[in-house]
């Protein structure tokens, strides 16, 4: 009898090319309740994938806005304790506010802040337009242009949807692993599955157990960092931000000497040297354009002095934490 079911496997799988295929033949097959249970995780686990869509405009917010908060938190809190904080805060908010307008996305609720850490020089980012920088990077900070590439990088990320991207592998990895151990599903699994069979979207707002864990999975991708394409694509962005609001993406790259050897906090990073070299392409490619309207005139580009409100992060002063960025 086993032969004769490997038999018809093997036959079944020689003329078909695609898994949803063998799927539909074995079920036609009915080889007994062992292969039909094969057979029903395989088209659950197929059904996971339809999770792999744009998170609805609610759901980023919600995703964003818990993870601003875990940011903040793991960075000792915002600076916005003092008159002399406040004024941080909002000039930093005037900068990324007008980078942000020059993006794809200027209708989001962009948000800015200052985190409480001296000892890491650090950015962050969340969905739905949450920005962070600690005040152990501004310390490195030398003027208004290089404060700009940082967080026109991270705008870059939140534009390109990067985060979003490790989220939604995250709702499917959840999906599978349900679908792969067959064991009594946890609430959360479940309404992972469930969103597997309609529109792929999750309710964050209304289950805090779900978003609790959909965060932390997050945040556990996070870790791992982005890809070297993505952080390439966010410089890349990033140039063209600073270039419309009339920066001088050089220094930019003059920041990025601040950065650790390998370009950043994590292995697959692209190296300093990487992302230098490609500021240098993007910026030679634009004043070489053919077009007058948009070849570019670095010497029109500005690189304008930090203002009073700066000195309260105590400039000069090195982060000892091991340079990086993140989102």
């Amino acid at each position: 009898m086993m032969r004769s079911r490997v038999g018809v496997l093997v036959a079944v799988g020689l003329g078909l090319t695609s898994c949803a295929q063998v799927t539909k033949e074995l079920k036609k097959a009915n080889l007994g309740s062992d292969v039909n249970r094969v057979v029903a995780a395989s088209e659950k686990v197929q059904s996971c994938d339809k999770l792999k869509v744009e998170p609805a405009i609610q759901e980023e917010y919600a995703l964003g806005s818990a993870l601003a908060i875990h940011w903040a938190q793991q960075g000792g809190g915002l600076m916005l304790g003092n008159p002399a904080e406040e004024a941080l805060s909002t000039y930093v908010n005037t900068v990324g506010r007008n980078l942000a307008m020059q993006s794809p996305r200027p209708e989001l609720g962009w948000t800015f802040g200052v985190l409480k850490d001296v000892k890491r020089f650090n950015a962050l980012s969340a969905p739905a337009g949450y920005v962070f920088v600690t005040q152990g990077l501004l310390q490195g900070v030398e003027n208004e242009a290089q404060l700009a590439g940082v967080l026109s990088h991270e705008i870059a990320h939140v534009v390109l949807k990067h985060a979003l991207h490790q989220y939604v592998s995250v709702k499917v990895k959840t999906c599978k692993g349900a679908a792969v151990t067959g064991a009594v599903m946890s609430a959360v699994a479940s309404k992972v599955v469930g969103a597997s069979r309609s529109d792929g979207r999750l309710d964050l707002d209304s289950d805090t157990g779900l978003m609790g864990e959909m965060v932390e999975g997050t945040v556990d991708v996070f870790g791992k960092g982005n890809r070297r394409d993505e952080e390439l694509a966010a410089d890349a962005l990033a140039v063209e931000l600073m270039l419309s609001a009339g920066y001088d993406p050089r220094e930019f790259s003059r920041l990025l000497d601040r950065t650790s050897g390998g370009g950043g906090f994590w292995e697959n990073h692209p190296s300093k040297r990487d992302r230098q070299e490609q500021i240098a392409d993007l910026l030679d490619a634009r004043r070489k354009d053919a077009d007058p309207l948009a070849r570019l005139d670095v010497a029109s580009l500005q690189r304008p002095a930090l203002p009073a409100a700066f000195a309260i992060v105590g400039a000069g002063k090195k982060p000892t934490g091991m340079a990086k960025d993140a989102k």
